[in-house]
């Protein structure tokens, strides 16, 4: 089944002090949106540090987003359905958010929470991340809460993907996206998912790859997975954001690597950023001494 969208999460850019860098973040709009993708989305749960955001720096990210983006759709993600989440929303769709991405909550009244988010009338999407979340629901579970509340597409971040994939995915059900990096993104299109948001920072080499699911090609896709595995495997997992940020900062798209939460990504990594960046044939503007 032919991959639909690609609409990866971007990380939220900052100088050196943590600082919002907001040329930095239309940048990263804007190298994003030239590598063919259908998409961006901002302040993802796992990717975008939303918790470390003010509310008046939700609406600054998003409409940096907006500026680079080059008129393509830009999603904003909800980490929180919290007291939060209703002005976090709102904030987003004031500064131009065309779709919300709200985290699935653990608790029983997750329904009344994601409500309240829906009937903002901003179009809405489902993220299921449970590493992050600790809400552990099934496929029939998340199926019923995406038709209850009108959404149009579930994002499953959950390893391995596929028996979650292929319970929500059917004729006339809401979309299944996948995540994970790209990780998993095979599995996750044999299973019946019609696109990704998975975060990169060579998202012309993730566009690329999607193009040969769109062409209905699976084995071209699978070659350029292949190739591309040194990267996914680096990008992947609880670093992953620093180790995405570092490498934007190596392109020479962001000037720093700076992240609010998490400590600074050692030598070695740094290393192994440039390296396999250029493994996987990416301009490297900025490589890491000694690499």
């Amino acid at each position: 089944m032919a991959i639909f969208r690609t609409q990866p999460f971007l990380p939220t850019a900052f100088h050196d002090d943590a600082t919002l860098d907001l040329d930095g973040q239309s940048a990263l709009a804007a190298t994003t949106a030239a590598a063919g993708v259908d998409g961006v989305a901002v302040l993802g749960t796992g990717s975008g540090e939303p918790g470390a955001l003010r509310l008046e720096e939700v609406a600054d990210v998003v409409a940096a987003t907006r500026r680079g983006a080059a008129g393509l759709p830009v999603a904003v993600g909800l980490a929180s359905t919290g007291p939060g989440a209703l002005p976090m929303a709102r904030a987003a769709a004031s500064a131009g958010a065309d779709l919300l991405v709200a985290a699935v909550p653990a608790g029983a009244d997750r329904g009344e929470a994601l409500t309240a988010v829906a009937e903002l009338g901003v179009p809405l999407w489902l993220h299921h991340v449970p590493a992050v979340t600790g809400a552990r629901l099934d496929a029939p579970a998340l199926l019923a809460l995406a038709e209850d509340l009108g959404a149009g597409a579930v994002v499953v971040e959950a390893a391995p993907p596929g028996d979650l994939v292929a319970g929500i995915a059917g004729e006339g059900r809401p979309a299944t996206l996948g995540g994970l990096a790209g990780l998993f993104l095979p599995e996750e299109v044999e299973a019946g998912a019609l696109g990704t948001t998975a975060g990169s920072a060579v998202p012309e080499r993730l566009g690329a790859l999607a193009s040969r699911y769109r062409a209905e090609d699976p084995a071209a896709a699978w070659d350029a997975y292949l190739e591309l595995l040194p990267w996914l495997r680096l990008e992947v997992g609880s670093p992953g954001l620093r180790v995405r940020k570092e490498a934007w900062r190596q392109r020479g798209v962001l000037g720093s690597a700076r992240v609010r939460e998490g400590t600074p990504l050692g030598t070695a990594t740094k290393i192994a950023v440039t390296r396999r960046l250029r493994q996987v044939g990416v301009e490297v503007r900025a490589p890491y001494p000694g690499a």
